[in-house]
Formats: C-alpha cells, sequence, structure tokens
C-alpha cells in the first residue's frame, strides 16, 4: 500500500495596485480528491478591512458538484452544478444571510447549452 501525501496548495495574491492581498489555502481530502476544504483570507489595504472565507467543494460524479461557502458577514453561499453533457450545464445557487434570519434567501438558476 502506497501512502498517499494529501495535496495542499498556498496562494498570494496581490491585486489592484497592491492594494488587495489575497491568501487562499485549499487541501485536497481522500484518495480520488473529491472532497476540497479551502480558507481564504482578503485584506484591502486602503480601507483597513479584513474578511475571511471558508468553503468545501465536493464532486458527487464526473457530472455533478456541489460546492458551499461561509464569509465572516454571515452570508452562507451553496452552489449545485450539474453537467447534462459536455457542452450543457445547470447551475443552482443560493444565499442566506446567517445574520438577518427574517430575510428571505436568494436562489439563482442557470441554464448553459451550447449548439
Amino acid at each position: 500500500m502506497i501512502n498517499e501525501i494529501p495535496f495542499a496548495d498556498i496562494t498570494l495574491l496581490k491585486a489592484e495596485k497592491c492594494d488587495l492581498l489575497r491568501l487562499a489555502y485549499a487541501h485536497q481530502f481522500g484518495h480520488s480528491r473529491k472532497i476540497s476544504a479551502v480558507a481564504e483570507v482578503t485584506r484591502r489595504l486602503s480601507k483597513n478591512k479584513n474578511s475571511l472565507a471558508v468553503g468545501v467543494s465536493c464532486i458527487l460524479d464526473h457530472l455533478t458538484t456541489v460546492k458551499a461557502t461561509l464569509n465572516n458577514q454571515g452570508k452562507l453561499r451553496a452552489l449545485l452544478l450539474h453537467r447534462s453533457k459536455p457542452i450543457s450545464c445547470l447551475n443552482v445557487s443560493g444565499e442566506f444571510d446567517t445574520r438577518a434570519l427574517d430575510k428571505i434567501p436568494r436562489i439563482g438558476l442557470a441554464l448553459a447549452l451550447k449548439l
């Protein structure tokens, strides 16, 4: 049995004339690398503001992927991506504000067809 080393990636990005710094860490789990976890810290120097987001992605099969993200502002986002053919894609997404439970969640649907 071969010991498999988990795949991890760290990225540091400078953007908008070095006003925006973004540090992201991605880690893939499992033998087939179907589950990934991500953490991202963003710093805007001009406004002296930081943000944090954590997320997870799971490949259910070769056509379907599910993703979820939660940020420090309390926004929970989810995405279901399904490819019916290599050229067609259906996206179902939703966003829920965990700090404002009385608000209606946002739901989106997108269908991309290539003929």
